[in-house]
């Protein structure tokens, strides 16, 4: 899988790549939200690694958010894994509000940054065949200020997984099946946001 990786940091780039080249995955390089831009139109991406502060606003999330915008515009069904430094709590709320799938806070080591790309590639991959199979589409998540990442994180994981209940009429065995979840993760969920066989359709 063809992974972009955008960071002005030479360094943190090489790094990075590094350890994603020897999980075995390809990695091209962007050291600015246009160079991000330009590779995005260029190639094919399931998932890019975005630093949200590049020059020439490089203490603000401004040309992070560009890139985000961008792909939510152009390229919806990419998944974005931020890269967030200072003021992380803020930065990856604005960017989970513009469509990132995850963040990570720097600095990062070899194996968050590995399970963050492996869950995004999941996602991806899941997404593609409902879309496929079932016509499902991005999903919209409204933000309220002053919510916390882990609000729109749950909002954004209920509607999809309520969207798949009632598009299989809450047959959890199928629902598990196109989430690409185990039937007790499914009933977890289910639980966890109180979905009910009859009224799952209103909830």
């Amino acid at each position: 899988m063809n992974i972009l990786l955008v960071d002005d940091d030479p360094a943190l780039r090489s790094m990075l790549g590094f350890s994603l080249e020897i999980a075995g995955y390809q990695v091209v390089e962007a050291g600015s939200s246009a160079q991000a831009i330009f590779m995005l139109n260029a190639d094919s991406f399931k998932v890019v690694l975005l630093d949200m502060g590049m020059p020439p606003n490089e203490h603000t999330p401004k040309e992070g958010l560009i890139v985000l915008d961008w792909l939510t515009q152009h390229q919806p069904m990419v998944r974005v894994v931020v890269l967030t430094g200072q003021d992380a709590d803020s930065v990856s709320y604005l960017a989970l509000k513009h469509g990132a799938f995850d963040f990570l806070e720097k600095p990062i080591s070899s194996a968050l940054l590995l399970s963050a790309i492996k869950r995004a590639e999941l996602f991806s991959l899941q997404a593609e065949k409902l879309k496929k199979q079932e016509g499902l589409q991005r999903l919209q998540v409204d933000a309220i200020e002053g919510e916390g990442v882990k609000s729109i994180r749950n909002q954004a994981e209920r509607k999809l997984v309520k969207q798949v209940l009632d598009d299989t009429e809450f047959n959890v065995h199928e629902s598990a099946r196109r989430l690409g979840l185990k039937r007790e993760n499914m009933y977890y969920l289910i639980k966890k946001y109180g979905f009910k066989r009859f009224d799952s359709n209103s909830a």
